[in-house]
Order: structure tokens, then C-alpha cells, then sequence
């Protein structure tokens, strides 16, 4: 309050009197003095300015290296630079601020441009995945899940005690009264040889997704939550569904969604 009443006196503002108080208050004795105006030596001189952005372009060094480098770069490195300072210490703050500068902060990416799948009718591609395995009573359990990419359509949704075989895989496919004009999986070891001849069979196209890139199948990958959150880990709660309630899932889920 009194430096408001302070500011009202003297007709000045509040801003003004907070600095005045603490230009007072500066470590060492009471002064009123200006600052000085003088503008302050740049630590960072254009030769260390050329030197951090050499030891970039040439090394490809982070922050942290180029700080140590600064200091004491081993002499068969310096060889290899055209600008070259020792002895310097900066901060790493610093350092990146001149990387900005430049446009040579932060890390460069490899782009990959990702093939992505949108079906534009239904049976124009659907995505197989299989869930698994699942603990439940000592016992593992698989579910492949297969859904058509433009409807989302849950197709079927097994329960296996084994990792399922390819034959296994194909005779589910077959069972369903209509095929795909493409299929897209994961690059398992079970979807190789054989796959590729049933597919070449029912004149469907196999794809495969980028390894570690799940993105591509997406919706599988969805629906796989869907069946894992509604149904699989009910199952510790609910263990008496495992015998017939699976082979209704897929009926439940299509009225769910509707």
C-alpha cells in the first residue's frame, strides 16, 4: 500500500517505484545512479560462433559434446575443422541458441512416407490381426480377429488355446461367404509361403504392414482393444464366458455399434 500512496504523491506510476526501490536494494552499497548503458562484451564472438557451427556440420555433436568440445577438442579433431576455438565455456542454453540461429538445432529425422490403407467399399480390404496370448487359470488363449476396413465390420472373433496354425487361420476365412479383394496382416512368420499361395488362390492380394508401425492396421488394431476391454479381460471376472459367449461377441459388437 505505501508504494501506491508513493505513486499518487509524486504522480509517477507504481512500475516507477517499484524500480527505484529496487535499485536500492542491489547487493553492494545503496545507489540511485543509471545503469550503465554501455552494451556488455558478447562471450559468444563470431570465431566461437563459427566454430560451434563447424562442429556440428562436421560431427553432428548434440549440445553436450559441442560444450566439451569448445574447451578441449583433441588435436586430430581440430585438424579436421577450418574454425576451431579453445579454452571457451558457455552453457548449453547458449550453445543452442546459436544452433538456432543457424537453423542446426534439434535432431534430424529420416521422413518416411507411410503407405496408408482407406478402403472405399466394403470387401475392398480387410485387416486380420491375432490377440493373444491371454493368462487365464494357468491356461493361454489366442483370438484372431478379423474386421473389413470401410464398414469396420467385426467378420469373427475365435478363441484358440494354441497359437493358431495357418491352416486354422485360412479355414476361418473360408468359412465366411465372401472373400476380399485384399487382405492386409502383420509380417508374421505364419504369413509367408503359404499364405501368399491361398491368397493367390482366391485371387485376394496380400499386404503387410511397416514392422513397428501399427498405424497401418489400425482398425484391427481398434477392435482388438474393443474385444480385449468388452470381453477378454472380463473373462478373469467372467471365466464361465470362455465356453460359449465367444461366438456371440461378434453379434453383440455389430449391435453395439448400430
Amino acid at each position: 500500500m505505501g508504494k501506491k500512496l508513493v505513486a499518487e504523491l509524486f504522480g509517477v506510476s507504481r512500475q516507477t517505484v517499484w524500480k527505484w526501490c529496487k535499485r536500492a536494494h542491489h547487493r553492494g552499497r545503496e545507489s540511485f545512479k543509471d545503469l550503465p548503458r554501455r552494451p556488455r562484451k558478447r562471450k559468444i564472438t563470431r570465431e566461437v560462433e563459427d566454430a560451434i557451427v563447424a562442429l556440428r556440420t562436421a560431427f553432428g555433436w548434440g549440445t553436450a559434446r559441442i560444450q566439451q568440445a569448445l574447451f578441449n577438442l583433441p588435436n586430430f579433431m581440430r585438424e579436421k575443422l577450418n574454425a576451431c576455438v579453445q579454452g571457451v565455456r558457455l552453457s548449453r542454453t547458449s550453445i543452442n541458441n546459436v544452433l538456432k540461429d543457424y537453423g542446426l538445432n534439434g535432431y534430424g529425422r529420416e521422413e518416411k512416407s507411410w503407405k496408408f490403407f482407406r478402403a472405399e467399399e466394403p470387401d475392398e480390404l480387410w485387416q486380420l490381426d491375432i490377440k493373444g496370448p491371454f493368462h487365464l487359470r494357468g491356461q493361454k488363449y489366442w483370438f484372431p480377429v478379423c474386421v473389413d476396413d470401410y464398414s469396420r465390420y467385426l467378420l469373427f472373433c475365435e478363441r484358440f488355446d494354441h497359437d493358431p496354425t495357418m491352416d486354422e487361420l485360412i479355414d476361418l476365412l473360408e468359412k465366411l461367404p465372401r472373400k476380399p479383394k485384399k487382405i492386409l496382416t502383420d509380417n508374421g512368420g505364419q504369413f509367408q509361403e503359404k499364405w501368399k499361395q491361398w491368397c493367390r488362390d482366391e485371387e485376394t492380394e496380400p499386404l503387410f504392414a511397416h514392422p513397428y508401425y501399427p498405424q497401418d492396421k489400425g482398425k484391427v488394431e481398434r477392435t482388438m482393444r474393443n474385444v480385449a476391454e468388452e470381453f477378454v479381460n472380463l473373462l478373469r471376472k467372467f471365466p464361465e464366458w470362455l465356453t460359449n459367449e465367444v461366438f456371440r461377441f461378434p453379434d453383440f459388437q455389430t449391435s453395439f455399434l448400430s
